[in-house]
């Protein structure tokens, strides 16, 4: 008999993943007004082989130019932009074969990355216009639902308040998908004091800046389980401030530095907000909508605003801290873990 064990970092080493993007975009404007937007993405080949959940699906999209098919149009039925910017065009290509690298439609599929580059575009518009960001989207976005749900969040994050200290930041964005519409808006701190802030002796990891607030307002058409949908979005809420900030793998000579969780840094509790907030709108619609990963993007691209107008920069590279020395020393790869500690009660992996 022969056992196969699959471990935890050859699954970050091998396992499936959000595949690595660039999102370009060009929006041309001419006084108050933005006359047309054009979106162009390019990532590795999402692999779509899993089909429907039933044979026919998964052997389509395994023939040829099959993969392909099912990646433009879930890319079409699920990305937009939200807002009356004239001409609108997005498009996607995606190279190499989809079984080159094990992505998956994992994190949101195209969302974070696409509407990320959307929202700070669209900061950039605001400041190029000499206008309030907030009042900005509120201006220009062209879905009544988006509308309430952006008021909603920026009054209940306390938008635009004169008390914020310096080196802080606000950010806000908006996103609609799965039959429902949702704003996130966020501060963060990115003061000295904070970014560098020591870890415990013992605990590995990074800080960086800290978002310290987190307003979501969503509206799911029809909410079943208001409860279940505010968890929800808490959870979707700290995906997007990793995806942001901190969490990310390093390609290397055919496999990822990281191997664990350990190495990876999605947000720990020393970087999770200190207050979320979870604004369930009431019913829009009689039909109810879906929740699933609905927050990350919004949140994602809401705290990639909130840096850029406290650090008063543009980023453009996600997580923020991808290019900085690596905060780990990457384990081993053959064998792909470490031997067993002697003394297992002082010293895990």
């Amino acid at each position: 008999p022969v056992k196969l064990m699959w471990h935890r970092t050859d699954n970050f080493r091998q396992g499936r993943v959000h595949p690595m993007a660039i999102s370009r975009v060009r929006a041309t404007y001419a006084g108050k007004n933005v006359l047309a937007y054009d979106q162009r993405h390019a990532s590795v080949a999402t692999d779509f082989s899993m089909g429907f959940g039933e044979i026919l699906s998964a052997t389509l999209a395994t023939e040829p130019l099959g993969n392909l098919g099912y990646s433009e149009t879930v890319f079409t039925l699920t990305q937009n932009v939200p807002y009356n910017f004239g001409p609108v065009t997005q498009l996607i290509n995606e190279a190499y074969n989809y079984d080159t690298f094990n992505t998956g439609s994992t994190r949101n599929i195209y969302s974070p990355d696409v509407c990320t580059a959307t929202e700070v575009t669209v900061d950039q518009l605001a400041n190029a216009m000499k206008l309030d960001r907030y009042l900005f989207r509120r201006q220009f976005v062209r879905d009544d639902r988006l509308k309430a749900v952006l008021d909603a969040a920026a009054k209940a994050g306390g938008w635009g308040r004169s008390t914020l200290p310096a080196g802080w930041g606000q950010g806000i964005a908006i996103h609609r998908e799965y039959k429902g519409a949702i704003a996130v808006m966020v501060e963060i701190d990115c003061t000295p004091a904070t970014v560098n802030r020591p870890l415990p002796d013992g605990i590995s990891g990074v800080t960086g800046p800290r978002v310290t607030n987190v307003v979501v307002a969503v509206d799911v058409g029809l909410p079943i389980n208001p409860k279940g949908l505010e968890a929800q979005m808490e959870g979707g809420a700290m995906d997007g401030i990793a995806q942001a900030l901190t969490y990310s793998l390093h390609l290397q000579n055919g496999h990822y530095l990281e191997g664990s969780w350990d190495n990876a840094f999605y947000t720990r509790q020393w970087n999770a907000p200190l207050s979320i907030n979870a604004i369930i709108m009431p019913a829009s619609t009689t039909q109810p909508g879906g929740a699933g990963e609905l927050c990350v993007a919004p949140t994602m691209a809401a705290v990639a605003c909130a840096y850029g107008a406290a650090t008063r920069t543009v980023p453009t590279t996600f997580p923020i801290n991808y290019n900085a020395p690596l905060p780990f020393t990457p384990l081993p790869t053959t064998p792909s873990i470490p031997p067993s500690p002697t003394d297992g009660l002082s010293k895990a992996y």
